[in-house]
């Protein structure tokens, strides 16, 4: 049984309030209060933690999208909890047999996955993650049965394209979050001291490269940046230069050429 330790530290890890976390499980903020002074956390808001930890910790979306928990949509959010369960099983489960046997191509503009002959389409969901619509091939009939190890395995391949552009996204903002921060901190390439218009200019020529990151985020979230934009923007930022940190350069590489991540330690923890 969850202890009112883990279940704080569950909380803190998910960023979650008590009265987000009330929302989320569908329950009085009250009772939240109650588990988290002592009281024993039921089972299913156990598992329910459990799966959002681990879901967090690979980089997949598990939180409802912000209109459902706007308007305390509780029927949307208990799909979402339930969506979460599920995906969270499946991905333990081919990880269980070594993780998939198959390895399938990924569109998320197109939503689709590729195997082969095969074929999966999926819809991206509200709140970032997906559900898949479709199975087929064109080399036999189709069945959900005999197939079910591959169609898991492009659910999981699906799955896997969502957090590389999640932390794809999420590196490139930190790395425009520290471009426009530091705009004015950049090397002089000549000896003089520049005017400050000089100066000004340079801030300026700087912060638009920020904002070009952070439309290469925007378009990695969708499974549309190139890598190759990444490096051509950093080569401009040194033309002007500035060097951004190079532990957030190395991130947002790994990211986008890397393969996909796992799981940390705390999430292995509470499987």
């Amino acid at each position: 049984m969850m202890s009112n330790t883990e279940f704080a530290e569950h909380l803190s890890v998910l960023r979650l309030t008590l009265p987000e976390a009330a929302q989320l499980l569908g329950v009085s903020e009250r009772t939240v209060r109650r588990w988290s002074d002592g009281e024993g956390v039921p089972g299913p808001v156990e598992a329910a933690l459990r799966a959002w930890l681990r879901l967090d910790q690979q980089y997949l979306p598990w939180k409802p999208d912000a209109v459902s928990i706007l308007g305390n949509d509780q029927a949307q959010i208990s799909r979402i909890r339930d969506h979460d369960h599920l995906l969270d099983a499946l991905m333990r489960e081919v990880e269980a047999r070594g993780g998939p046997q198959t390895f399938w191509s990924v569109d998320l503009v197109k939503q689709r996955a590729t195997h082969g002959p095969a074929e999966v389409g999926f819809h991206l969901l509200e709140q970032g993650g997906f559900s898949p619509i479709s199975y087929r091939r064109v080399d036999r009939p189709g069945s959900h049965d005999t197939d079910l190890f591959e169609i898991q395995d492009a659910c999981y391949c699906i799955a896997q394209a969502i957090a590389r552009a999640r932390q794809s996204n999420q590196a490139l903002i930190a790395i425009s979050e520290y471009t426009r921060r530091n705009a004015a901190h950049f090397v002089r390439v000549s000896p003089e001291m520049p005017s400050q218009a000089e100066v000004n200019k340079r801030v300026l020529a700087i912060t638009m490269l920020a904002d070009d990151l952070n439309g290469l985020a925007s378009s990695a979230l969708k499974g549309e940046a190139l890598y190759a934009k990444f490096e051509d923007t950093l080569a401009a930022l040194h033309r002007l230069g500035f060097f951004p940190d190079g532990d957030l350069v190395g991130a947002a590489a790994r990211s986008m050429i890397g393969p996909a991540p796992h799981p940390g330690s705390l999430s292995q923890a509470a499987s």
